[in-house]
């Protein structure tokens, strides 16, 4: 375990001296996280190097409800919490406004479109860093927004402001910075192989093996299947489903067959929840890293969030019928901190009470306690 947290650590510094990202852009990324706004970091492999990518969001309003406003000891209390709140993405909007009127004059391309009319304001801006001995970047124009393709680095804002709602007075602002870059695989596309999933669990294996002697922790199996031939449109009972092959390929088969396993962590248990998603972070970034061979996406995750699931990995990216495709997801649920390791072949489609069953074949439930 202590071998694959130390291999991150040397993988990040190998990362960070190969990849050579535009150092305006890196100073932009580190005053960001300095500022405390939420930022994201992604890691992929598609096949056409490998990709890193930071992203933030930045959140500014100044709204005060009818209720509110009539009442001047309680709106000076809230505008003063509101300032307090929106000073830091109002800094760093304006940063990321200076850096990138900077690296315009030295881009290969730049787009920037901006409206503004009362209480509104619409900012499109990107950047775009053509790949070395290379001019041909080509762009997509959807609306106001400029997408780069055939690109080495790409920088971009959006940010948008607008009266929220007629209960309220004053406005909203949303906006998102992503920055990412290509790093050169040294391997050649024909190199290239699934995302191996079986080995990757057997490195993880450990943790949840210490985790689960923990009073509380439990564990539980997964096996969601659908065979060809079956329709689900009268049961009404599938929350997700995700197709893993080409829509007009003649392997398109309405297969499916998931396995895993889903652990849980009581509230209670917040602690060694957390420290394992710390490690689980660590020991994935540590494999991919050390498997450029591999195709994946990892996503930095270093909390739970409520609910939705936070994808850490994701093996085999561009995956091919009955290839086996692995997935590792963690969230945060009313009945505690839940993570999920699971592979699937053909199609995956997850039922809505997942959670209590043990499986769950054409409809045909299994749940995990006789009495449900």
């Amino acid at each position: 375990m202590k071998k694959y947290i130390l291999t991150a650590i040397l993988a990040a510094f190998c990362l960070t001296c190969s990849a050579q990202p535009n150092a305006k852009f890196l100073e932009l990324d580190n005053y960001l996280k300095e500022l405390g706004i939420f930022s994201f970091y992604s890691q992929c492999n598609y096949g056409e190097g490998i990709r890193h990518e930071v992203s933030a969001t930045l959140s500014v309003d100044n709204l005060i409800s009818s209720t509110t406003a009539s009442n001047d000891e309680l709106r000076k209390a809230v505008e003063e919490l509101q300032f307090k709140r929106n000073r830091p993405h109002l800094m760093a909007l304006d940063s990321i406004r200076r850096a990138f009127s900077v690296l315009s004059s030295q881009a290969s391309e730049s787009y920037l479109y901006e409206f503004h009319k009362g209480d509104r304001d619409t900012i499109e801006y990107s950047i775009a860093f053509a790949k070395e001995n290379n001019d041909s970047i080509q762009t997509d124009k959807h609306r106001n927004a400029m997408a780069f393709r055939n690109v080495r680095e790409v920088g971009r804002l959006t940010f948008r402001k607008s009266i929220l709602d007629k209960n309220f007075v004053g406005t909203i602002g949303m906006g998102r910075y992503s920055h990412w870059h290509y790093e050169d695989n040294p391997l050649s596309w024909k190199e290239l192989k699934p995302f191996d999933g079986e080995a990757f669990q057997q490195v993880i294996k450990p943790l949840f093996k210490r985790a689960l002697k923990t009073k509380g922790v439990k564990s539980y199996p997964i096996y969601w299947r659908h065979d060809e031939g079956y329709n689900d449109d009268t049961e009404g009972d599938i929350m997700t489903k995700a197709k893993w092959v080409v829509e007009d390929s003649e392997e398109n088969k309405p297969f499916g067959l998931t396995t895993g396993t889903h652990y849980v962590f009581p509230k209670e248990q917040e602690a060694l929840a957390l420290e394992v998603l710390h490690d689980l972070d660590s020991i994935a970034f540590a494999y991919v890293n050390a498997h450029p061979e591999q195709l994946y996406s990892y996503h930095k995750y270093t909390k739970y969030y409520t609910g939705s699931w936070a994808t850490l990995l994701e093996g085999a990216v561009y995956r091919r019928y009955k290839e086996q495709v692995y997935e590792l997801h963690s969230f945060l649920d009313d009945d505690g901190f839940h993570i999920v390791s699971i592979t699937t072949i053909g199609n995956m489609w997850m039922p809505k009470d997942w959670k209590r069953l043990k499986s769950w074949t054409n409809g045909k439930r299994v749940y995990l306690h006789t009495k449900q």
